[in-house]
């Protein structure tokens, strides 16, 4: 898979497969093309050249068939303030399940079970824009949730958050991926969360993946810490100080 800026930078030779309902994270530095290759696989940009397979169904510019593709992914922005759009938190969630035409019956039950994953059912007539930080990265993923996907594309999605709030996340992700059997793949700077989340890493350098593999063995990879820095070498600092 290719795709290039009118800029000039480019994703290039893009070429991975991801197990169903395991973790992957996507690292590398700043400018290194990671956004772009998320958007690029929730149909959000359209490849220059290359297929996009989502569960055995090629992505597509097609809106009846991009639709039913998107029913089963979840897109989580690194910014919640560009998800959440609506006076309520309970109407925003509401959005997804009504679009998928569902009743107001079912609409209902997938919007309090969504609550209730992330812990948020007691702020459901809260207005989103008045909830703390990680409070609105859990209100958006509430929102993916009640549509029920498959895979959840998540941007950075531990960032700007305290250590209670991160572990909240991960106790509600974990919990989703385990019951639901739903395939987590996301991008970050944190290392710790690449190596001791993800049990797949991909290393994206200026459009090109440079490692696909285990964490452990990419984040002492050669080319990877030249580019990084070394990972045990700031180990080391540490616990040597």
């Amino acid at each position: 898979m290719n795709y290039s800026y009118n800029s000039g930078f480019k994703i290039q030779n893009i070429s991975f497969k991801l197990e169903e309902k395991v973790v992957c994270g996507l690292t590398g530095n700043n400018g290194s093309g990671k956004t772009t290759l998320l958007r690029l696989l929730v149909g959000l940009l359209k490849p220059k050249s290359g297929n996009i397979k989502i569960f055995n169904n090629i992505l597509t510019r097609n809106k009846k068939e991009l639709w039913e593709i998107r029913e089963s992914i979840g897109f989580l922005f690194q910014n919640p303030d560009d998800q959440l759009f609506a006076p309520t938190i309970e109407e925003d969630i509401s959005f997804g399940p009504r679009n998928l035409k569902l009743d107001e019956e079912e609409v209902k039950v997938r919007v309090d079970w969504a609550l209730d994953a992330v812990n948020l059912s007691e702020f459901r007539t809260y207005s989103p824009f008045n909830l703390s930080w990680g409070q609105k990265k859990r209100a958006a993923l509430a929102g993916l949730l009640a549509m029920k996907p498959k895979l959840l594309i998540l941007d950075e999605p531990f960032a700007n958050l305290d250590f209670t709030s991160i572990y909240n996340h991960l106790v509600i992700l974990e919990k989703l991926r385990k019951e639901n059997e739903i395939t987590i793949f996301f991008t970050s700077h944190n290392l710790f969360f690449v190596e001791h989340w993800a049990k797949k890493m991909l290393f994206l350098d200026n459009g090109r993946i440079l490692f696909d593999g285990k964490p452990h063995e990419g984040l002492r990879n050669s080319d990877v810490k030249q580019l990084l820095g070394s990972y045990d070498d700031i180990l080391t600092l540490i616990k040597n100080r």
